[in-house]
């Protein structure tokens, strides 16, 4: 029932980030604390918590996603025969729910992203699966609907009517 942290420090973050490792977020994950110098974050000595993918509890799960940044993280909360997938940065278009091949520019590996992205679909069209997109404007919460074939996102209503 916990979650695992990393305590990087400024110089750590940028020998994990190069190296690809697996807790090491980009910089425009850490942009608050990233310096306009390349390769230098503004806090050097700052320990930086990055989680790992572990159960934060029996209803909530992190996972890590493939493809868009090292490290980028989703959430699974599960309860009263319910789901929802909280995918950050994995689609940042609705678009991309019929489309899963198109990536955005800051994907590090787009085929990764695109192959994430095509079963994140797939999983969001599951029964009784909200999904959160918070790139999704004044639509974050909805389904993946197979209406006709190609899978569509389709908002909730705002009163939370399905």
């Amino acid at each position: 029932m916990s979650t695992t942290k990393v305590a990087l420090d400024g110089s750590q973050l940028i020998r994990r980030h190069r190296g690809g490792g697996v807790h090491a977020p980009a910089p425009d994950h850490t942009g608050w604390a990233w310096h306009p110098a390349p390769d230098r974050p503004l806090f050097a000595h700052a320990d930086y918590l990055v989680a790992g993918p572990e159960w934060a509890s029996r209803t909530v799960r992190i996972r890590i996603s493939a493809g868009h940044t090292a490290g980028h993280a989703e959430y699974v909360i599960t309860g009263g025969g319910q789901r929802l997938i909280a995918f950050g940065d994995a689609l940042h278009s609705p678009v991309q729910v019929d489309h899963p091949e198109l990536s955005a520019a800051v994907d590090h590996d787009p085929a990764r992203a695109a192959a994430h992205r095509a079963r994140l679909v797939a999983e969001l069209s599951e029964p009784d699966t909200i999904g959160f997109g918070i790139h999704f404007a004044d639509v974050v919460f909805g389904r993946v609907r197979r209406d006709g074939g190609a899978p569509a996102w389709q908002p909730l209503s705002p009163t939370g009517d399905h």
